[in-house]
């Protein structure tokens, strides 16, 4: 089969696949879930070339930047509010799932200890784009969403610390417990102190940068400028990437200009969304090319993906409701606790995925004295076992768990958008109503920013049912918003007739159609 013959199979994969996450998505059905489906069914046919993951791709290249976008478009007062349901998910949870991940894979699957181990660290950390691709759409509570998102951020540090001691201690033969505990401590203190200073150094440079498309690049090199010297200098790369991007999040507000946040925030979801889709496809791909590799008796394996699967699942189940407690964000009272149906989300949201795989994958064929590693092919398959009862199976009926505990966010994210657009528009004309009496300015100046703020005010009323201040009633407040629509869209037509009749070129049709794309999302 020639190259291009096989470009060609890609590429209708490719467009079936879209077209499918497209269709199921309407049904519910995460798109995380059709990817790696999509990508399961593919692999199994027979013109389709094995194509597998490449771990150092994943592990140095990609989770760069998922670890450093996630973290850069979250709140650090948010993470430290619920800093201590992180921390038990993120580092309590990831060391009990790897010990009784371990035993399990022991004693069931009958694989060595070092061996084990290395199983346990690798499906400790969860997929962070699984979960709360899925929890966002489904509405949940903002500090679900938080939790999962921080556990997923943090977890992902310390279970590569521990699998990266798993791993020297499989291929040296040796292990200190003495000195795992200060790798982590160094690992930790050096990539905070890494990711600090790569987020400051970027902070700084971009004042120097004038062009929007160079500060967007500076934000891309930022996630590996700090995330490779951390890994360089053996310290925790995640934690590096994910500290620089927490404090450009915190900083971008104020120092970056208006058109670079802009082309930022859409190259960074298009850029975020095909790395995970890439990345969903390839899990899927892969398991055909991995799984029959196996070694073992088919029962053995089998019944070491039962126990290794249950033991993640439960122990999970188990600490999340163990330590109900623990979920009560710090500075609020009793009655902030986290009811049992929050527990259920958070016990039943532990998806696992790419990371897990790439983990599973990047351990040496052989060891130290060049002797093959026993086992490490038996553990890629039961790695691959944890993927796919957690993301197919758990990301599946998560949606339906939802629905029959009746968990909603009482106030949509949408909503306190609106509330907050809505009391900027007031203070604009409140503070409008200031100069005009201060400085007697004329209203030839005044009564067209008025007029258009007011506006803005009522089409926030409108989608708001806040009607409160307005003398207008909600159907004035309706025809409204459909006349600037009628406007919008005779201002596209004529735009669109300037170009057929070349009277404009094609930079002042893109430059003006984007003021009226802004305009029109804005009314909807």
């Amino acid at each position: 089969m020639t190259i291009e013959q096989q470009l060609l199979i890609i590429l209708a994969a490719a467009i079936i696949t879209l077209a499918a996450a497209s269709v199921l998505s309407r049904f519910g059905i995460p798109i995380p879930v059709v990817l790696v489906v999509a990508g399961l069914i593919v692999g199994f046919l027979p013109f389709v070339p094995d194509v597998s993951l490449e771990p150092h791709v994943v592990l140095l290249g990609l989770l760069p930047l998922l670890v450093f976008e996630t973290a850069a478009t979250s709140s650090p007062r948010a993470f430290a509010r619920n800093a201590g349901p992180i921390g038990m998910l993120a580092i309590v949870l990831v060391g009990g799932t790897a010990a009784v991940v371990a035993t399990a894979a022991h004693f069931v699957a009958h694989l060595t200890w070092p061996m084990a181990w290395v199983l346990g660290t690798a499906v400790g950390p969860t997929d962070v784009v699984a979960a709360t691709s899925i929890g966002s759409r489904l509405g949940l509570p903002r500090r679900l969403l938080t939790i999962l998102e921080g556990e997923a951020l943090f977890n992902d540090a310390s279970a590569l610390v521990l699998y990266g001691a798993a791993v020297a201690a499989i291929t040296t033969g040796q292990f200190s417990p003495l000195h795992a505990a200060g790798k982590i401590v160094y690992s930790s203190v050096v990539g905070v102190a890494i990711g600090l200073a790569a987020g400051v150094a970027s902070h700084v440079s971009t004042r120097w940068l004038r062009d929007p498309s160079l500060e967007v690049l500076a934000s891309l090199l930022t996630a590996y400028a700090a995330f490779l010297p951390a890994q360089a200098a053996g310290a925790s790369g995640v934690l590096a990437a994910v500290t620089a991007g927490l404090f450009l999040g915190w900083q971008s507000s104020g120092s970056v200009s208006a058109q670079s946040r802009l082309r930022s925030s859409v190259f960074w979801s298009m850029l975020i969304f095909l790395v995970n889709g890439v990345l969903f496809i390839l899990v899927g791909l892969s398991f055909h090319t991995f799984t029959t590799q196996a070694r073992g008796s088919v029962g053995r394996l089998l019944a070491g993906l039962v126990a290794v699967a249950a033991a993640v699942v439960v122990v999970r189940l188990v600490v999340v409701f163990g330590t109900g407690w623990f979920l009560r964000p710090q500075g609020h009272g009793d009655h902030d606790h986290a009811g049992w149906r929050e527990r259920v989300v958070l016990g039943w949201g532990g998806m696992r995925g790419a990371l897990t795989l790439a983990a599973a994958l990047a351990v040496p064929r052989l060891d130290n004295h060049g002797l093959p590693l026993v086992g490490r092919v038996d553990m890629i398959y039961l790695a691959f076992g944890v993927i796919g009862v957690t993301l197919l199976g758990q990301g599946m009926t998560l949606p339906l768990v939802v629905r029959a505990l009746g968990l909603r966010e009482a106030e949509s994210v949408a909503e306190l958008e609106r509330q907050a657009r809505l009391e900027l528009a007031r203070a604009a004309l409140r503070r409008l109503d200031e100069l005009t009496e201060d400085r007697d300015l004329p209203e030839t100046l005044t009564e067209p920013l008025r007029a258009q703020f007011v506006a803005r005010a009522r089409q926030l009323q409108l989608h708001a049912g806040d009607t409160d201040d307005s003398t207008q009633p909600p159907e004035e407040l309706r025809a409204f918003g459909a006349l600037r629509r009628e406007l919008v869209a005779e201002q596209r037509r004529v735009l669109l007739q300037l170009r057929r009749l070349r009277q404009i070129v094609s930079t002042t049709l893109h430059a003006i159609e984007r003021d009226l794309d802004l305009e029109e999302t804005r009314l909807h």
